[in-house]
């Protein structure tokens, strides 16, 4: 008696099999061009009408604000930045792991690019149970020595209209 594995492989180079397998192959590419093509035309023409006609853009330039750095008291604009090439916005909480961590990675790309590129960091914000305040702010700009502003946001609401949360 043959082995499962044999007969298997016996029957899978048999004629008949092969047929089978042509048959269903063009059965499986019938479908597709009888459904999946409409299915992707409707698709793209759906999307198109839908960015075209509904999709609304929003405002490139964010709302004015005016923070301090509580280190050194200097009151930045949104202005200062928003008007003058690139801008890198980093919202933090100096209890962050995640923020401890790349300070000095940021540090090395402000020293290296801040003649290009615009930095700032926006503090104020409850991560857990502690809420950052201009002196933890202030405390982890030197702690971290760190180069660019860190601004304080007492109310938070910077960061939400950023659509932060």
């Amino acid at each position: 008696m043959a082995s499962k594995r044999k007969r298997k492989l016996e029957k899978k180079s048999s004629t008949e099999f092969q047929e089978k397998m042509k048959a269903r192959r063009a059965s499986a590419n019938d479908a597709l061009w009888t459904y999946g093509l409409p299915l992707v035309v409707i698709l793209v023409v759906g999307l198109g009408i839908y960015f075209a006609f509904f999709y609304e853009l929003g405002d490139p330039n964010a709302e004015k604000w005016e923070l301090e750095d509580p280190q050194t008291g200097e009151v930045y604009a949104s202005e200062d930045y928003y008007n003058d090439g690139l801008t890198i916005v980093e919202f933090f909480n100096s209890k962050c792991g995640a923020c401890q961590s790349q300070a000095p990675i940021l540090n090395d790309v402000y020293s290296n690019h801040s003649s290009e590129v615009n930095f700032f960091a926006i503090g104020g914000y409850k991560l857990g149970n502690g809420q950052d305040s201009a002196s933890t702010i202030s405390k982890f700009k030197v702690d971290y020595n760190m180069l660019f502003p860190h601004l304080y946001d007492p109310s938070g609401d910077l960061m939400r209209d950023y659509g932060f949360s």
